[in-house]
């Protein structure tokens, strides 16, 4: 079996204490491959690395448009090389071949692109002031930033908080979580092979001790985690303990909200995207659809016969639109939501014919009607293919619905009145709002949730300022002394 190691100062190196763990293929339930599980010592040598990287390597600084040049390189090796990092997170991770192969793995390039572009255009202030003083403020990376990354989007997330932390001047120590470590491992290499110095990226395979030990250590300046709430929660308490700048994207409980007078073929499309694309294991995923109730019978109708007609299979196949999830646990855990919403009296409806796959981590779309908004399943992160629909008679019901949950991380709007549109997107509670499409990503246009969805952006200058500290300075340009004291 292949042997995966952590990247530490340019090597692949085994764990001190030789601690493994073994990946597994989510629709097959066979190893993939036997992960070096990495411990405190090794969570250690990876940030003192980092640390020395940035402290007395090259990469602060380096000329900003050469850091973009290497980061344009980064770029460039992930096109060569599409078509095995999608298959490598098919194989990890259960996600479709060919969302990998044209979707994500593309747009990992084109954020590539994107930093690579921004390093030397964007600086500090000069600021009016008195005639003798000269007044400005410049913009510094943080130092050794700690990228914890979830396991639905293994190389896509890897490359969101990789790319605009390097392109500030920072070095990084990124943590997979432990079902999908492969990709990010890959990217590791690859940020050696376009000529990043060793050090300035590292990887550090583990589960949720080495996150610990990771966000605890008191080299690490700031912390970038993408995940569950729950554990976005437990970060921000270790990161008070020493006053750490975080950035956090957390869960969602996202509202597909569709009025009587939206295209309606349109909105089927969009919610049977938004609410099963990669079997629901998105934190921007629409899981609560929320229709007017006049076209709600109908509507479900037409979703229902599109989600009957989902292919359900092996994802390595460019035919197949559902893998399987990510793990047993998640599996587990989806299942059970099923019986919540159940028990609570919601009509769970099965559009796809057949039973249970007797091999790999597979559960059948679910539509849930009858839901009221006080139900676990229209309250709490599911992450699986399975849609709470609830209904509403006018635009304020709408909105109250959308904002009746603790989360705040995106939804889309299906509507032809534009008006309408521009009123629901301000009285929306979320940091991303589709109107009339759904799940559109730019590198250029800012990304990061409210509420309970967390901190901070992702994508555009906001992310790269995330990375960033500003610092003021004050220049005395005559003789004078200050005019205080005897």
């Amino acid at each position: 079996m292949t042997e995966v190691r952590h990247i530490i100062d340019g090597n692949e190196v085994a764990s001190v204490a030789g601690k493994k763990f073994v990946t597994i293929n989510p629709a097959t339930e066979e190893p993939l491959a036997e992960v070096c599980e990495g411990g405190p010592e090794d969570v250690d040598r990876a940030v003192q690395t980092a640390r020395r990287a940035f402290d007395d390597g090259p990469w602060k600084t380096m000329p900003p448009w050469e850091r973009g040049r290497l980061l344009g390189r980064v770029a460039e090796i992930i096109r060569q090389r599409n078509d095995e990092l999608a298959m490598t997170d098919a194989l990890d991770c259960g996600k479709p071949l060919k969302d990998n192969k044209y979707g994500d793995v593309p747009l990992c390039a084109r954020i590539f692109d994107y930093y690579a572009g921004v390093p030397d255009k964007f600086c500090g202030k000069v600021f009016p002031s008195e005639q003798q003083l000269y007044n400005y403020s410049i913009r510094e990376p943080y130092g050794v930033v700690a990228g914890i990354v979830p396991w639905n989007y293994p190389f896509l997330n890897s490359c969101i908080k990789l790319a605009p932390a390097l392109a500030a001047g920072n070095t990084m120590v990124l943590k997979m979580a432990e079902q999908t470590p492969l990709s990010t491992v890959e990217l590791g290499k690859i940020c050696l092979e376009a000529g990043i110095p060793p050090g300035v990226v590292n990887v550090v395979n583990g589960g949720p001790e080495t996150g610990a030990a990771l966000t605890a250590h008191p080299l690490v300046n700031k912390i970038s985690f993408t995940g569950s709430t729950e554990t976005g929660r437990k970060i921000l308490h270790a990161a008070a303990e020493r006053i750490v700048p975080v950035t956090l994207e957390l869960g969602g409980k996202s509202p597909s909200v569709v009025f009587a007078d939206a295209d309606q073929d349109q909105a089927v499309a969009g919610v049977l995207f938004s609410g099963f694309f990669n079997a629901g294991q998105i934190c921007t995923t629409g899981s609560r659809l929320l229709i007017e109730e006049s076209i709600a019978d109908e509507f479900v109708e037409k979703l229902s016969k599109k989600v009957a007609s989902l292919r359900i299979g092996d994802p390595t196949n460019e035919e197949t639109d559902l893998g399987p999830l990510v793990d047993r646990v998640q599996l587990d855990r989806v299942q059970e939501y099923i019986r919540v919403g159940q028990n609570e009296g919601a009509c769970a409806r099965f559009p796809q014919n057949g039973g249970q796959s007797k091999r790999g981590y597979y559960v059948r779309p679910v539509l849930f009607t009858g839901v009221t908004p006080n139900m676990r399943i229209a309250q709490e992160e599911i992450f699986g293919p399975v849609l709470s629909i609830l209904t509403f008679r006018n635009e304020s019901e709408a909105i109250a619905l959308a904002n009746g949950v603790s989360y705040g991380l995106a939804a889309s709007l299906w509507t032809r009145d534009l008006g309408r549109a521009f009123r629901m997107a301000r009285a929306v509670q979320a940091g991303m709002i589709w109107t009339n499409t759904v799940e559109y990503w730019d590198p250029s246009v800012p990304y990061g949730g409210q509420k309970q969805s967390g901190l901070g952006e992702d994508f555009g200058v906001e992310a790269y300022h995330t990375y960033t500290k500003a610092k003021s300075v004050f220049v005395n340009l005559t003789d004078s002394k200050l005019a205080w004291g005897p």
